[in-house]
């Protein structure tokens, strides 16, 4: 019992002072557009989801860091002529702090709340959506995350998560790299593969769950950072070429996996 109070008590710790600078410096110009195509596939899935919806929804973004998809929508709704307001209400959640003192947008929607994803401070079906974008695998315990995301979903609601593939073709090639790196990482308790998520969310008795890989382009770092100096055109056309290359060819060993998965009605 010491031993699993002590790595929860790290674990809180951990995430209540994540701090993410020092990565963010890190990013090539490709990690960076690989970050905006997830924004963008998250975005129309939402789009796509509430567009269905008469009354303004609300979007729960858990874990949402310095609220980088909030400003990615915000910048969405901005450039398009017709939308005069924010298409949906948002309300991000955040253990850190630090996080939240850094965010990308000041205010948006409901604002912002320092809270931990396995316990949300919201009332039973207040979400339309939830979002836990590369988020599931930094959690404690993510079968409670996935039932406090039922919990606040509404009937019908739409859960969208993003996380790395621990199963992907490039991680099965090189075991013995992918194994040195989990070690390192003390802010990861979990990793997920495809069919792990999905288990997951069909043990929650979550409905309809769809699951799919993307980002098969992997390339050693000086490699990635000469294809970024090419520019973000020729750039996102790599990413998308090998995306509908791997799919055919190599199903499911994408190096990112993205989830939709719905509360039953």
């Amino acid at each position: 019992m010491d031993g699993i109070n002590s790595t929860y008590q790290k674990w809180k710790s951990l995430q209540s002072h994540w701090e993410d600078e020092d990565f963010l410096k890190s990013l090539t110009s490709l990690m960076r557009l690989r970050y905006r195509r997830l924004d963008e596939k998250v975005g129309m899935i939402f789009r796509s989801e509430f567009g269905k919806l008469k009354d303004k929804p609300l979007l729960l973004d858990m874990g949402c860091g310095r609220a980088e998809f909030a400003a990615f929508m915000r910048n969405q709704w901005k450039d398009d002529p017709e939308q005069q307001r924010d298409a949906w209400n948002y309300l991000g959640l955040e253990p850190s702090a630090e996080q939240l003192g850094k965010r990308e947008v000041p205010t948006m929607g409901l604002g912002f709340i320092q809270a931990m994803a396995e316990q949300v401070p919201l009332p039973d079906m207040a979400a339309h959506g939830v979002l836990l974008k590369e988020v599931i695998d930094h959690c404690y315990d993510p079968v409670s995350v996935f039932r406090e995301v039922k919990r606040v979903l509404k009937p019908g609601g739409v859960l969208v998560v993003t996380v790395t593939n621990d199963k992907s073709y490039f991680k099965k090639l090189l075991p013995w790299v992918n194994r040195a790196n989990k070690s390192k990482q003390t802010d990861h308790l979990f990793f997920f593969g495809p069919e792990d998520l999905r288990k997951l969310a069909e043990a929650t008795q979550f409905d309809r769950v769809w699951v799919e890989t993307y980002n098969y382009l992997k390339l050693p770092r000086l490699l990635e950072s000469a294809l970024g100096l090419l520019g973000p055109v020729i750039s996102r056309w790599a990413l998308n070429l090998t995306d509908a290359a791997g799919k055919i060819l190599l199903p499911g060993l994408g190096g990112g996996i993205i989830l939709k998965a719905y509360k039953k009605q």
